[in-house]
């Protein structure tokens, strides 16, 4: 380890998106309800690095994405119930180091391959935050 950086691991993480995201299900776009993410307990632990020389942070969080409303309403039409398991996806992420040691993060995610969503065809982003 460099002494202008710093390794750490995430050990809690949540997120919420109350509006949901749309989702395509046979032809019609219809809301997911709330979006619930969290660092998912099954997967290996996420990771991040401080890099105060150049002031960048980068982090991998291994999350899962949960969608209760809509796999309440999958479940309750006797869908399979793999269709409302969490999908699971690595969100990496990167932002600049701010002068109160803050940082505002934004990355690419990729979605691990689940019976609702196909990775070809799901796309998520993390937006800088303030």
């Amino acid at each position: 380890m460099r002494d202008d950086s710093v390794t750490f691991q995430v050990t809690n993480m949540a997120a919420s998106v109350p509006e949901g995201v749309p989702i395509l299900w046979e032809g019609q776009e219809i809301s997911s309800g709330p979006l619930l993410l969290e660092l998912d307990p099954d997967a290996p632990p996420s990771y991040g690095t401080l890099d105060y020389a150049s002031r960048r942070a980068r982090v991998e969080f291994r999350v899962q994405m949960r969608f209760p409303e809509f796999a309440g309403t999958m479940l309750a039409l006797g869908l399979p119930p793999e269709l409302a398991a969490p999908a699971r996806a690595v969100i990496r992420s990167e932002g600049d180091i701010l002068e109160d040691h803050s940082f505002a993060l934004s990355g690419r995610s990729e979605i691990r391959p689940h019976d609702l969503f196909s990775p070809d065809e799901t796309a998520a982003s993390v937006l800088p935050g303030t």
